[in-house]
């Protein structure tokens, strides 16, 4: 294979690359097209996934049998706070606008919403980590707190 340089352009063969490295409009319209559709997938998949997901996790008898289950249905509400609001900081022009309105304030929470369910998630894990790793530690300290958190649910509701 034959490469040249010749003021800033690459060409190898019949082939030349700009060495500014620039895209053509219609690479740019590609690129936009195709982070649109996986946008589009991921909200489609993940919103009625978590959804589905909390509902599970929700249910009476699922959190009497296990603590775990309150971690991982606060885990998904976490997971779907995070799709809408990336959803709507992505797809959102108000939040270009430099004077003060309600708009600007509206993208400030929606970015402190993704921000904060950024940073949530890894402690939520670390915390389900912990409790599992009571559980299999100390088995009967687990028993006593499940207990407590059972006699708790059963009462509340």
């Amino acid at each position: 294979m034959n490469l040249t340089v010749e003021n800033g352009t690459f060409a190898a063969g019949n082939r030349s690359i700009e060495g500014d490295g620039s895209l053509s409009s219609t690479d740019e319209w590609r690129i936009y097209a195709a982070r649109e559709i996986i946008l589009y997938v991921v909200l489609a998949l993940g919103v009625p996934g978590n959804v589905l997901s909390a509902i599970v996790w929700l249910r009476r008898h699922v959190i009497s049998d296990s603590t775990s289950a309150i971690y991982l249905f606060v885990l998904a509400i976490n997971d779907l706070v995070h799709l809408l609001s990336a959803a709507a900081a992505v797809k959102s022009p108000l939040c270009l606008k430099r004077q003060f309105t309600v708009a600007r304030l509206a993208c400030a929470c929606v970015r402190f919403l993704l921000k904060l369910s950024y940073h949530f998630e890894p402690l939520l894990l670390l915390s389900f980590s912990v409790v599992r790793l009571i559980a299999i530690r100390r088995p009967l300290q687990v028993r006593r707190i499940t207990s407590r958190l059972r006699s708790g649910f059963s009462t509340a509701n």
